[in-house]
């Protein structure tokens, strides 16, 4: 069997009012060697018949129908079945430009088969097709970098998603990486820091020009349910981000996003507790909360929260968290 350049990932799962518009989009693709693959997570729609129906219309679709088992483990069911040499996953409820893989595959030759090829992406809300907001690295139509960029790539929301990089499969296979299944938060930023680490010091090449299409929902904000486990998850992701940052020397001006990031995230965290309703008893909320003030990298976002804003700033912001604000001080104090 001829190997495709590219095997396209797709979980599905309760996915009927969105799959059609995305395998059309990847169908239409002017780069047309690729295998796809629909991995049918358990879906309680007609997500699973649709799939059936596409590859008795294309040759270079398969489909796995699987138990639900999550995101992740459809990834990797996906990995599993890949026989291209680069993998792209795309969500079930996005869509690509016609012309997103010939210009990804044009920027991966030019750069050597090695390089780390990634892209930018629009923001879509709902079924409007019409892009909200860009995401991209800089202005330049590509921005070679490195994995010393690390919290540069966070900063600019770039590092946290799968879909808009191109992965080398000889690569994930030669290090056994997977995502980690039973990890419903971040479980894609820590698979592509430990690609990033697996690939060495190998050019980072960002397409600003190219962007996949990532639909906004509303479904994944946290404004919409509470996520057991929230901080505990993000403190060990964000803590190996930290030891990943040391270990490919990353600047040390650059330690300030990743700070400004861990701050978002606690504040998050926080957010993620007013929704716990009665999972939790206000001792165990008073208990997470305790865990966040305790935090060395929060305490450490913090100071420099404080040290970087004027006077009117930081009571600005001291009085939307007013609570720990006082103890942190009094701990100061103490």
């Amino acid at each position: 069997m001829i190997r495709p350049s590219v095997s396209i990932i797709v979980p599905v799962y309760n996915a009927e009012k969105t799959i059609k518009r995305c395998v059309d989009s990847i169908r239409r693709q002017t780069f047309s060697d690729v295998e796809i693959l629909l991995i049918e997570d358990g879906a309680k729609d007609t997500s699973g018949a649709l799939c059936d129906s596409f590859a008795g219309e294309d040759a270079r679709i398969r489909v796995l129908h699987k138990k639900n088992a999550g995101e992740s483990a459809a990834r990797n069911s996906g990995m599993d079945m890949a026989q291209g040499t680069y993998l792209q996953f795309v969500d079930s409820d996005d869509y690509l430009p016609e012309d997103y893989l010939e210009k990804l595959m044009q920027t991966q030759k030019k750069y050597g088969e090695d390089a780390f090829v990634w892209n930018g992406f629009g923001v879509v809300d709902g079924t409007d097709e019409t892009m909200t907001e860009i995401i991209r690295y800089n202005e330049a139509e590509t921005a070679e970098c490195s994995r010393k960029d690390l919290f540069r790539f966070s900063g600019r929301y770039l590092l946290n998603s799968p879909w808009n990089k191109l992965f080398h499969r000889d690569i994930i296979e030669r290090n056994h990486l997977r995502m980690e299944e039973g990890l419903n938060i971040a479980e894609d930023l820590q698979f592509n820091m430990q690609y990033l680490d697996a690939c060495g010091e190998v050019p980072v090449v960002i397409c600003n020009t190219v962007q996949y299409r990532y639909v906004r929902t509303g479904q994944e904000s946290l404004d919409n349910c509470y996520r057991a486990g929230y901080y505990d998850i993000h403190k060990r992701i964000l803590t190996e981000q930290y030891r990943y940052a040391e270990k490919w020397r990353v600047p040390g001006e650059d330690y300030d996003l990743f700070y400004k990031r861990y701050w978002e995230y606690m504040q998050s965290a926080l957010a993620n507790l007013k929704l716990a309703g009665d999972r939790l008893s206000h001792a165990e909320i008073q208990k997470e909360k305790k865990k966040i003030l305790c935090d060395a990298f929060f305490q450490e976002s913090l100071k420099r929260k404080k040290g970087s804003m004027g006077r009117a700033g930081y009571y600005a912001m001291r009085s939307r968290f007013v609570w720990l604000y006082d103890l942190y001080e009094r701990r100061s104090e103490g």
